[in-house]
């Protein structure tokens, strides 16, 4: 009889169980959900823009009618891969904004790389640079909220006179470097990417022929006069 009242009561449980399961699911995908789409930009840059910078940086040409040759290297995806290591590093635990900031961040150099061609190169370091350096201001940020949450007023007592005057020395610092920190990351960084951004997409002219066109295609479409 228990045997039947527990199939029962597993059969009765069964829709609770699954919808639990599937609203676990979406709250883990969604909460990684800026890591992903992190993963996803940052794999479009290696497999599109960086490599073809690569094959420019490593093509070696030859006497003429010889072609070209190539040296295999593949620094330009190393560098991307670090980009994206300490991004992923530094988001990890942190809540929102930061997360999604870093992501928007990177589908946005994604974006740019993509439609500027003719400025690809200067643009992809400064994507890369970018991005480790907001990743550096996350980090350094979280290093120093786990030290000042451990920083106690009697540690400071001996300093200052009293262990309520380090109590309020330290509370007045921390609030206003919190504040400080909370701009950085969620205003003076990302805004000073995105204007940077903006700025290398438009320096140049479009080609109003071939707005798609490299620095490389240009340069042989004129020695070819216009025969590519």
């Amino acid at each position: 009889m228990e045997i039947f009242d527990l199939f029962n009561s597993l059969i009765t449980d069964a829709p609770l169980y699954i919808v639990n399961g599937f609203l676990l699911i979406v709250y883990a995908t969604f909460g990684a959900f800026p890591a992903i789409v992190s993963l996803v930009a940052a794999g479009g840059v290696m497999l599109t823009a960086d490599a073809e910078v690569q094959n420019l940086a490593s093509g070696r040409a030859l006497r003429p009618g010889r072609g070209e040759m190539h040296i295999n290297g593949n620094t330009a995806q190393v560098l991307t891969g670090i980009a994206l290591a300490l991004w992923l590093a530094a988001q990890m635990g942190m809540g929102a904004p930061v997360p999604w900031i870093g992501a928007v961040m990177w589908l946005a150099g994604f974006v740019a790389v993509s439609v500027s061609p003719s400025q690809r190169f200067s643009m992809l370091n400064m994507v890369k640079v970018g991005i480790v350096t907001y990743a550096l201001t996350v980090g350094i940020s979280r290093i120093y909220m786990v030290y000042a949450n451990q920083v106690t007023p009697d540690q400071w007592a001996a300093l200052v006179g009293s262990a309520e005057a380090a109590a309020n020395i330290i509370a007045s610092t921390r609030g206003n470097t919190t504040t400080i920190i909370t701009w950085s990351l969620w205003l003076v960084v990302p805004l000073g990417y995105f204007s940077l951004l903006v700025q290398q997409v438009f320096m140049n002219p479009i080609s109003l022929t071939n707005p798609m066109a490299t620095a490389q295609s240009t340069l042989r479409s004129l020695r070819n006069r216009g025969c590519l």
